[in-house]
């Protein structure tokens, strides 16, 4: 991976995404809902995507992730383990707690590795703006 800024944004109807890589750190924001079919399958897609660049860690800022169907969990699941495949760690952090309840109650909490938003290493500008100061920046 280089040291180039990279931001894309990909929103669908209730899900946006926001896909960033800057020097070794590499992340994703979700925004919405991911409760559709159409919505699990961008989840997957901007995964891959992410992958494409082989970091050894990932980090998704879930803070505004808002709900999760039961496609939208099993897209989680799937995120992780095509991430595991690829050596690359993924770290959801940031999910609200009724989310989280959601994930321990469904049994996939325990196959996911769940960070509170204050531990998120990504690059910062993958941030909602008003949470960017509350948050650790990443280290050049």
């Amino acid at each position: 991976m280089n040291d180039a800024f990279f931001l894309l944004i990909l929103p669908t109807r209730t899900l946006t995404i926001h896909l960033g890589t800057y020097r070794q750190c590499a992340g994703l924001s979700l925004r919405g809902s991911c409760t559709s079919a159409a919505d699990a399958a961008h989840l997957l897609q901007t995964v891959q995507q992410l992958l494409e660049r082989h970091p050894t860690q990932a980090w998704v800022d879930s803070q505004l992730l808002h709900e999760l169907s039961q496609l939208g969990q099993q897209a989680i699941l799937r995120a992780t383990a095509a991430s595991q495949r690829a050596g690359t760690q993924l770290y959801w952090c940031g999910m609200s707690a009724a989310l989280r309840r959601e994930l321990h109650a469904s049994g996939l909490a325990g196959q996911l590795t769940l960070q509170p938003a204050a531990s998120y290493g990504g690059p910062s500008f993958l941030l909602p703006a008003q949470l960017v100061s509350s948050t650790r920046q990443p280290q050049a």
